[in-house]
């Protein structure tokens, strides 16, 4: 087995093991349950196309009409005090906490590679 394939393989094994974390297990529920949940996901729906409405209009040098501008507002208010969202924006978090705690391990790991002394065959 060469060093890409022990990369690969243990690549795949911190990925086994990031899928057993509590946080990754957190932010698969909150998605399941903003996927079960009908009313929020019609509602992340509609602010969604509104949102890509916008853009397209802001785009061409337009300006968003004000009822516009006070639906998206308000689908705005209504997504953030949805308890489902707030828990999916919270797992969310968590998990890309550990992700970068995760990346800065192996920046370490690739910098103390570097600095060591042994060569190793490519």
């Amino acid at each position: 087995m060469d060093e890409r394939d022990r990369m690969l393989e243990k690549a795949q094994e911190l990925g086994r093991i990031i899928s057993q974390l509590p946080e990754y297990a957190y932010l698969r529920a909150a998605r399941r349950e903003i996927d079960e949940d009908r009313d929020a996901t019609e509602l992340l729906n509609r602010m969604r196309d509104l949102q890509s409405t916008l853009m397209e209009t802001v785009g061409r040098g337009e300006r968003p009409s004000e009822e516009q501008e006070r639906e998206f507002a308000e689908l705005q208010e209504k997504v953030q005090t949805n308890t489902r969202y707030q828990a999916l924006i919270s797992s969310q978090a968590n998990f890309e906490k550990l992700m970068e705690r995760v990346d800065r391990a192996i920046g370490d790991g690739v910098r103390k590679g570097e600095e060591s002394r042994i060569i190793l065959p490519t």
